[in-house]
């Protein structure tokens, strides 16, 4: 089973469905992602399930991957997006992550500085409320974030905590090591491999990302790792199929690694089952 563990999909109905965007540099995009087209593109790269991310152009309105978990429960899983300074939310995780919904929720602390705020004791009924319904974190973070999160992820040592993303620039840092070892030592803590296109200064395959992805690989496992495309994004450079290919060859990997990597990692830490033939 082939799992791509990162997507975005946005309707074309804004009335229905107006931009609410809560990242200052991610504005509105201009460029088609309704799910049908990404239904069509798994369908052509013989993927079988996909984790749709609540994108943030949609702030904590997930009416539109609801709607889509709905419609398609076989080919789909959500991460759902909810105000992480919310005084209720227990209600908001239960409006989105009751029965056929969300499987976790995703935290966009990147390029907002300073995250200690997340750990505060007022923040305890959040993740008190992740671990009541059994949901997995994703965070889209800073690397110098990476203590904060370490720090949540040793308090909260049963709540699956998921890396998504750390910004454009991470793969030429010199001092990504350290903060890898930091997030790697706890054992709840997964890292998504993300065909970022848009970050690769080098054509496909993007020669120029795979010695930092090579560096995960190396201390979270393939146990601990999982694939995903970045679609839409992925599309303005290189296929999606290929992107898909991208993974599945990655360097280094055994087989064993690979079917962890795309698709097995995801299936234990979100649940997913199996398509039904």
């Amino acid at each position: 089973m082939i799992i791509d563990a990162h997507t975005h999909v946005w309707s074309g109905d804004v009335r229905e469905y107006p931009w609410q965007p809560i990242l200052a540099h991610v504005p509105p995009p201009t460029i088609a992602a309704p799910v049908e087209m990404l239904l069509a593109d798994m369908d052509s790269a013989g993927v079988d399930r996909v984790v749709l991310v609540q994108p943030s152009v949609y702030g904590w309105d997930n009416r539109y991957l609801m709607a889509c978990l709905a419609a398609w429960p076989q080919r789909f899983v959500g991460i759902c997006l909810i105000d992480p300074r919310s005084t209720r939310p227990y209600d908001d995780l239960a409006r989105w992550c009751g029965p056929g919904g969300c499987k976790g929720l995703r935290f966009n602390l990147i390029r907002q500085g300073d995250a200690s705020w997340l750990a505060a004791d007022e923040r305890r009924p959040l993740f008190e409320a992740v671990a009541a319904h059994r949901l997995s974190l994703s965070f889209h973070m800073d690397i110098d974030q990476a203590p904060v999160i370490a720090a949540l992820a040793a308090r909260y040592p049963s709540t699956p905590f998921i890396v998504d993303y750390l910004g454009a620039g991470i793969h030429g840092r010199t001092d990504a090591v350290s903060y890898l070892d930091l997030l790697a030592a706890r054992e709840n803590v997964c890292f998504k491999l993300l065909c970022v296109a848009e970050d690769a200064r080098t054509p496909y395959p993007f020669a120029d990302i795979i010695p930092f992805y090579s560096a995960v690989l190396e201390r979270f496992g393939a146990a601990r790792t999982m694939f995903g495309s970045d679609y839409p994004g992925v599309g303005t450079v290189c296929s999606y199929a290929d992107a898909i290919a991208w993974g599945a060859n990655f360097p280094g990997l055994t087989g064993r690694e690979r079917d962890l990597v795309m698709g097995g990692t995801a299936a234990r830490i979100l649940g997913i089952s199996p398509p039904e033939m």
